[in-house]
């Protein structure tokens, strides 16, 4: 397949072994940073001018197994599916789906109105592990970017566990 530019699709990967390892471009993107286009401009319809967006975006697996990454955790949140969210620049924003207390590597009771926030950069940096499970979703919503929605696009990710990221809610 294609992107709106007629630029080949190809797998790229953004960080890799924890280390930033490549950007998503268009054709004016690569010229501009002297690089190659990556196949990711896309565009809602016609009308628009392709610009630079994600299409399936993913976590790979890891080793764990989810009785793994929740073992030894004394007080945690199981925050299930992003409904909804934002970034602005290094900030993130979501809600979570639902959710459920951990407690001394239990699942526990239902939470309500959990909402997740802060640094993209921090964030990654605090995951510890990653689960063997990955699962992909789409269809539910799509990307928004400078008026263009919504612009199908695919994201999954196997369970994670993140040592620190700032939670809300009741």
């Amino acid at each position: 397949p294609y992107d709106d530019e007629g630029t080949p699709r190809a797998k790229t990967y953004l960080i890799k072994n924890g280390i930033l390892a490549g950007l998503l471009h268009s054709r004016e993107t690569a010229a501009r940073m002297g690089a190659k286009p990556t196949g990711n401009a896309r565009a809602v319809s016609y009308e628009y001018e392709p610009i630079v967006r994600m299409t399936n975006t993913y976590i790979e697996p890891g080793p764990h197994s989810f009785e793994e990454l929740i073992s030894g955790i004394d007080h945690g949140v199981y925050a299930v599916r992003a409904f909804g969210g934002q970034t602005v620049f290094e900030q993130f924003t979501f809600s979570a789906a639902y959710a459920y207390e951990i407690e001394h590597g239990e699942i526990g009771e239902m939470l309500k109105d959990v909402v997740l926030t802060g640094n993209v950069f921090e964030t990654l940096r605090s995951i510890e592990m990653i689960g063997n499970d990955l699962k992909m979703f789409g269809g539910a919503g799509g990307c928004g970017k400078e008026g263009q929605f919504p612009l199908p696009v695919t994201d999954g990710a196997p369970h994670i566990r993140i040592a620190n990221v700032t939670i809300g809610g009741k």
